[in-house]
């Protein structure tokens, strides 16, 4: 396994004032005044204002560089330890705490048992917000909710799951709240102090809570993007180094299994990079389910996705110019919406409130699985829409037919952001539209529409701390908004 150490401290130093005598690990083990509501102001949970000397999530490395190789079963050089830093953090506490100095993070043992009932009032807000806020990332279409009850249960005797977790719900509560960064930092640090060695072991690599780990750990790298303001496609390419570890297990899995459920994560991560870079997919855990086979609807909820990653391999990949599996593609996405259950037909629907054709629709679903469901089916139907390979690419026809396309782009747009929008609890809608509206947003040029689909990426950034702004940014840039 090649390990690859990333360093982008400098851009991230810059969002922390400098503190050169700090020492995270020092203090008291102390719990801290905490409310599991996230209020507006989460910084109270602290006693003093953290010095920000400390470890960035991508000081030095990251999961990903750690999981960039090509086989994880094979003969692997040992990985160092996280290498101290100019900031001085040791990777452990001091067995002699100085006194009188403030703890900010509970600090257990590295590798030690987590015993539920937790000690920590802190580290209690931050699972229970990780439980009702931040795992339905990853249990959009899962109704047994995996990652908010199993891998929350696993996690009481896995310390590298349970840090991943803490590390995830802090990131993103210092996303949407002025909650202190340094905590999620901490958290970060100590799982990769457990997480290393395990990587270096044939055996524990196929652990399916290591995954899991591995999985939390992608989604809080991606919400440091719009930190450090970096591109996705240097770091979150490493999690099908044990995808492929575990490959057999995951064919011989069925249902709503805790291994399909953490592979289905998996998958949609690197779909949303396919996405944002606009490469073929790179992630292979099929056999999937394309059929059109009676199912619950979790099961054709989960079909969209597979399709997605058909098309985005389409449509960024060889076969791009390719007529027959263009109208293959085609023929799916519109025999999903013909052959899907009733259960997901919409339980209101109203096209826009002044009938102009530029407002978002109001389209309510009954379940989070119809939602989703339905909203990955459209951003397939967009792209394959907008990657036509039967448009004329010169003559007069190619003008009116490119006025064609992106009329259709943007009512497939406008339909994402109603269905998001209206359906407000099943917040991962909001980044399917997102995605959308980055893909093609360069497609509207009517003020009025840009303003509209700039607040809803921007809302949704405020409430979720996700997706990352730098997209967003580009696209003013282009629509020719100031500089914010």
């Amino acid at each position: 396994m090649t390990v690859q150490f990333l360093d982008e401290s400098q851009e991230i130093r810059s969002h922390y004032a400098s503190d050169a005598d700090y020492d995270p690990f020092a203090g008291p083990l102390m719990a801290q005044e905490c409310s599991p509501d996230p209020s507006p102001s989460m910084s109270g949970v602290n006693d003093q204002q953290t010095p920000s000397s400390v470890l960035s999530p991508t000081e030095g490395l990251t999961v990903l560089s750690l999981l960039n190789s090509d086989s994880p079963t094979g003969s692997q050089p040992s990985l160092p330890a996280p290498p101290l830093t100019s900031y001085n953090v040791p990777v452990s506490p001091p067995s002699q705490p100085p006194t009188g100095s403030g703890s900010f993070v509970y600090q257990r043992p590295p590798g030690a048992p987590v015993l539920w009932p937790l000690e920590n009032e802190q580290e209690a807000m931050l699972l229970q917000h990780y439980i009702e806020n931040v795992a339905l990332f990853f249990d959009m279409m899962d109704n047994r909710c995996h990652f908010s009850v199993h891998v929350v249960q696993r996690a009481k005797n896995n310390s590298t799951l349970m840090n991943a977790i803490l590390a995830l719900s802090a990131r993103q509560l210092s996303r949407t709240t002025d909650f202190d960064p340094y905590i999620a930092d901490a958290y970060y640090q100590r799982c990769f102090e457990t997480l290393i060695p395990a990587l270096n072991d044939n055996i524990a690599i196929r652990d399916e809570s290591l995954l899991a780990s591995t999985i939390i750990l992608r989604l809080l790298e991606e919400m440091n993007i719009s930190i450090i303001g970096s591109d996705p496609q240097g770091h979150l390419f490493g999690t099908q180094a044990i995808i492929r570890g575990a490959q057999q297990k995951y064919a011989a899995s069925s249902g709503e299994s805790f291994t399909q459920a953490i592979y289905w994560a998996a998958f949609r991560q690197e779909l949303w990079i396919s996405l944002m870079t606009q490469r073929a997919f790179q992630l292979h855990i099929f056999p999937a389910d394309r059929s059109l086979e009676p199912a619950d609807d979790s099961v054709w909820a989960t079909r969209t996705i597979a399709h997605l990653g058909d098309v985005c391999n389409f449509a960024f990949g060889e076969e791009r110019h390719s007529v027959l599996r263009y109208s293959q593609l085609m023929d799916e996405n519109k025999a999903w919406r013909t052959q899907r259950p009733d259960s997901f037909d919409p339980i209101f629907y109203r096209q826009d409130s002044d009938e102009s054709g530029r407002n978002f629709p109001d389209i309510r679903y009954h379940e989070k699985a119809h939602v989703m469901g339905a909203q990955y089916n459209l951003l397939a139907h967009m792209l394959l829409v907008v990657h036509d390979p039967t448009i004329p690419q010169l003559g007069p026809s190619h003008k009116q037919s490119r006025a064609a396309v992106d009329r259709m782009a943007q009512d497939d747009v406008r339909t994402l952001c109603g269905v998001a929008q209206s359906n407000p609890k099943v917040f991962p809608s909001k980044f399917v539209a997102c995605f959308a509206i980055a893909l093609v947003g360069d497609r509207f040029n009517a003020k009025e529409d840009q303003i509209r689909l700039r607040e809803l990426w921007y809302a949704c950034e405020r409430s979720h701390g996700f997706p990352p702004t730098t997209t967003i940014r580009q696209l003013e840039e282009s629509w020719g908004f100031p500089s914010r």
